[in-house]
């Protein structure tokens, strides 16, 4: 497997999937979890699987606008229903570009 193809895995993966009722759901995305936690370790990726997580959800502060204390929306904000993020589920800009170009996207 190559950086680009465990980039593609990252942002095609269904990072919720321990939400999902339907067991079925559940075990694919735990098995395509696995995979790509092997893949990282194979990879030998100097990036958590947190900030890929980050990454792949384009998870970039400067995209962000904090309005109120520690609540981080993402900017415009269109609905006033959307939940807030915390500084620590941010990466920078040039985070987000380190990882896009070590995975060669």
């Amino acid at each position: 497997m190559t950086r680009s193809e465990f980039g593609h895995g990252l942002q095609a993966h269904d990072w919720y999937y321990s939400y999902s009722d339907d067991y079925r759901v559940w075990t694919a995305g735990r098995q395509a979890a696995m995979r790509l936690q092997s893949q990282h370790a194979a990879l030998d990726c100097p990036f958590s699987m947190s900030d890929l997580r980050k990454w792949a959800h384009n998870m970039v502060l400067e995209l962000y606008a904090e309005e109120e204390p520690g609540c981080w929306y993402r900017q415009p904000r269109r609905w006033k229903t959307i939940a807030p993020v915390k500084r620590d589920d941010l990466i920078t800009q040039a985070q987000h570009d380190e990882i896009t170009q070590w995975l060669g996207l």
